[in-house]
């Protein structure tokens, strides 16, 4: 029932259930069988994450990835009767995962609690992943403060942090409707090729060319907002070496984990949760994506991952 629960909304996890086993087990049942489970793997995650992850073993993978981003959960708060009308908001879930190289899927983790957690959450991802003390981690990641904080607090000298390409050439494609509003598409590729051959400063110098005035609002002036996102970001722009490596260069690993690993159930049409059950829905759901979810029901074999 779980494993269905997990899945597909309770109703048709129901129906599920009494289809494949001829069992007429009520909505209601499911969601509560489902969300028992789901916070007791919930609770043996979080002891797990309170453990330190700074001991590694000496040997390792070589390499990892790691990538983290948020995506937006609808909420509802609880004590509220069923026929009262309940405000909804959205709140936001942090998604980490952590692949070495060469192998197939990534480890992932997820919560709604602080960044710190999402940090330790990272850091136990990376020893179920393999990390060792001479692993390196290549961090790619939209270019949140958060992220490069948390990054340097978990992987330290182990890590290089990265902007993922995709952002900045939407910060690019953007400025470059002012840049040569003639042929915008042409002066971008032209943008990107310098970043991807180590040619950053070319990129700045052509933005501050084309700097709008002072006088103009900021939300008016997309080549200045380029150019302070980028600059501000000066270390983080090393494309051609993450290229020369192998190294991806965009966050799609976490895009795409969002989407099959949370929204796929958290934000099916309509689904609004309570906030207590939508963190033990989330670490279900890595429970699954991480094949860890003959741990629970088999405590002797390997332990879920974080």
């Amino acid at each position: 029932m779980s494993w269905l629960g997990a899945d597909h909304i309770f109703q048709a996890a129901a129906e599920a259930v009494e289809e494949l086993l001829g069992l007429g087990i009520p909505k209601s049942t499911l969601r509560q069988v489902t969300l028992k489970h789901a916070d007791a793997i919930g609770n043996e995650q979080s002891q797990q994450e309170d453990r330190s992850y700074r001991s590694k073993p000496a040997i390792g993978a070589k390499q990892l990835v790691a990538q983290t981003d948020g995506s937006m959960v609808r909420i509802v708060p609880s004590g509220l009767k069923r026929n009262t009308k309940r405000p909804r908001e959205w709140r936001e879930i942090r998604l980490v995962s952590v692949q070495a190289m060469g192998t197939e899927k990534p480890v992932y983790a997820a919560s709604m609690e602080s960044v710190e957690r999402s940090g330790r959450q990272w850091g136990h991802s990376a020893l179920e992943a393999g990390i060792g003390l001479q692993s390196q981690v290549h961090v790619v990641s939209d270019g949140a403060p958060w992220i490069e904080k948390q990054s340097q607090e978990v992987f330290g000298f182990q890590g290089t942090y990265l902007v993922d390409f995709y952002h900045v050439s939407q910060y690019l494609g953007e400025a470059s409707e002012v840049c040569r509003p003639k042929n915008p598409r042409q002066w971008l590729r032209t943008q990107q090729r310098r970043l991807k051959v180590g040619r950053k400063e070319k990129v700045f110098k052509e933005l501050r060319e084309h700097t709008e005035a002072e006088k103009i609002a900021d939300e008016e002036a997309p080549v200045r907002a380029a150019l302070l996102y980028l600059e501000n970001r000066k270390d983080q722009l090393h494309y051609k070496e993450a290229l020369d490596r192998g190294l991806r260069i965009g966050s799609g690993t976490i895009e795409s984990g969002h989407k099959h690993v949370l929204q796929v159930r958290l934000k099916k049409a309509g689904a609004a949760w309570l906030e207590e059950n939508v963190e033990s829905m989330a670490r279900l759901r890595t429970a699954k994506a991480n094949e860890a979810w003959e741990s629970y029901w088999n405590p002797g074999s390997t332990k879920i991952a974080a």
